[in-house]
């Protein structure tokens, strides 16, 4: 099933639903990594909707895979439209779809750091988080080697974000195409480790210390670019939380980087891991009701 949902600027964006056959499962919203389309995720939503874990929905962000928003433009927009028009709008429209049933951001590397901004906004409800391979992108979350030759790459992608009208990462090999104003975002996280959208009053960080949801990790063993001290300094802004960790091999024989995502191709680990995270948190409603 298909929902087209409509940002308040005009941006369009399609939903793509895997449905569970019970309706009494919550429903998990899935948002990519930067650069990757939200089909990229169809094997890992059809996990979650074949075991009856969730309702899984796939959600583009704005400028990737279906989303009508141009990505190869200089300002057009940035994190503030994702995190104020786009994702409060979806989950609107999907709470109106699937009405009294438990609504959970799942996130994956950008999407897991969007997911949880986005959650700490007052004029969005959710009932928990799920960030899988996500943390910051600051560069002082890394260790060894890779301490050295991630900053230099963030360097790089900075250099070419001033430089270039928009940021060509299909060509560079990192990100996908994406708006300079977009690139300027997530550079500042990574000189700062401050998530302040360009054009936003809103004070994300102090929000998100203040919000108080149940959220699951789960990171990949060994992961170059959602590292231990990465996904630590994420979590970090979240001391009202109530955390789950959990550390998963991955798909064992792919590299390092490629296993950053390929989980979401071969995701029976992390789908079973969300499933029973879920599973103990409709237990308590269960007895309650």
């Amino acid at each position: 099933m298909e929902m087209t949902i409509v940002s308040a600027d005009g941006v369009r964006h399609t939903a793509t639903v895997f449905a569970a056959t019970r309706r009494d499962v919550p429903v998990v919203v899935c948002l990519p990594a930067m650069g990757a389309p939200a089909g990229y995720y169809r094997p890992f939503a059809e996990a979650l909707a074949g075991r009856n874990h969730a309702t899984a929905v796939l959600l583009d962000l704005r400028g990737q895979g279906r989303s009508t928003a141009r990505a190869r433009c200089g300002d057009q927009f940035g994190y503030r439209e994702i995190l104020e028009l786009d994702l409060p709008g979806a989950i609107k429209e999907l709470r109106r779809a699937f009405p009294g049933r438990p609504l959970y951001l799942a996130g994956h590397s950008l999407g897991g750091q969007l997911g949880l901004f986005c959650a700490a906004r007052p004029d969005v409800g959710v009932d928990g988080l799920i960030l899988i391979a996500a943390g910051t992108a600051h560069w002082r979350a890394w260790t060894g080697f890779d301490r050295l030759w991630m900053p230099l790459m963030m360097a790089g992608v900075r250099l070419a974000t001033r430089l270039l009208p928009w940021y060509p990462g299909t060509r560079l090999g990192f990100g996908g195409d994406q708006p300079s104003r977009l690139m300027r975002d997530w550079g500042r996280v990574t000189l700062l480790d401050r998530y302040a959208p360009e054009g936003s009053d809103f004070d994300y960080e102090s929000a998100a210390r203040a919000l108080a949801l149940p959220v699951l990790c789960i990171g990949v063993r060994g992961d170059p670019v959602a590292p231990e001290g990465a996904r630590e300094a994420l979590l970090a802004r979240l001391p009202e939380s109530r955390i789950t960790r959990v550390l998963l091999d991955g798909v064992r024989g792919h590299g390092r980087w490629k296993r950053h995502f390929s989980w979401a191709r071969r995701p029976a680990d992390v789908a079973a891991v969300l499933g029973a995270w879920l599973q103990a948190r409709q237990q308590p409603l269960a007895r309650a009701a």
